[in-house]
């Protein structure tokens, strides 16, 4: 089982649905001292919340209980949705000490820890991404652009995207042929494990797709 299997199921479903998840985690931060992972990551705090960005959208940690919180529309909310929470979460829960960054980009089932999956099963994330921008680059390198993507070389139309200051994600796109359909793989760095679960970078393709 691929590591966005989960992730797909949870696209739109909002975190506070998942009422046990919700609790342990709020429970997990709760009077939460944010001085480790501040000094690790380099996120700002002021004794009530503890703040960082997610696909460079601004979020906070409510350090008394645990609370996450997201901006939008200049208003903050703690209505968010199941994989953009865990996310954030995972982040400061699992980064390490002393976490690496290797430089060598993998797809998610070569993290360590992956159950890989069968290949003859489609991916629940990516083919119907892959459906969606068959034939129609320009329209992917649009909106991979208005997403705050970079454009590197690769493929057909390939860009990375900065999840976290310190995990970002790489798509590449080829677009079908004569012989092959359209094929989109989502890499990460062969050390993201030093931040995140391996299982959150399932979550955050699943955000990725679902912004394009």
């Amino acid at each position: 089982m691929s590591v966005n299997y989960h992730a797909s199921q949870s696209r739109g479903v909002l975190f506070s649905n998942h009422e046990m998840v919700c609790r342990q985690w709020r429970e997990e931060f709760t009077a939460y001292d944010p001085a480790r992972i501040s000094r690790i990551l380099h996120l700002a705090s002021d004794g009530q919340y503890l703040y960082l960005a997610y696909f460079g959208c601004p979020f906070r940690l409510r350090l008394a209980d645990g609370v996450l919180e997201k901006q939008e529309d200049r208003e903050w909310t703690e209505e968010l949705y199941f994989n953009e929470a865990m996310s954030v979460y995972h982040l400061l829960h699992f980064t390490k000490d002393l976490p690496t960054i290797s430089g060598k980009w993998v797809s998610g089932q070569r993290i360590d820890g992956v159950v890989s999956r069968n290949p003859a099963v489609k991916d629940p994330l990516l083919a119907p991404f892959e459906a969606k921008y068959s034939g129609r680059v320009e329209a992917l390198r649009a909106a991979c652009l208005a997403a705050g993507g970079q454009e590197i070389s690769a493929g057909d139309a390939a860009y990375e995207f900065e999840a976290f200051p310190q995990v970002h994600l790489r798509l590449v796109f080829w677009d079908a042929d004569e012989d092959f359909p359209a094929q989109a793989q989502v890499l990460v760095d062969q050390c993201v494990t030093d931040y995140i679960h391996y299982e959150t970078v399932g979550c955050m393709i699943a955000d990725l797709l679902d912004q394009l």
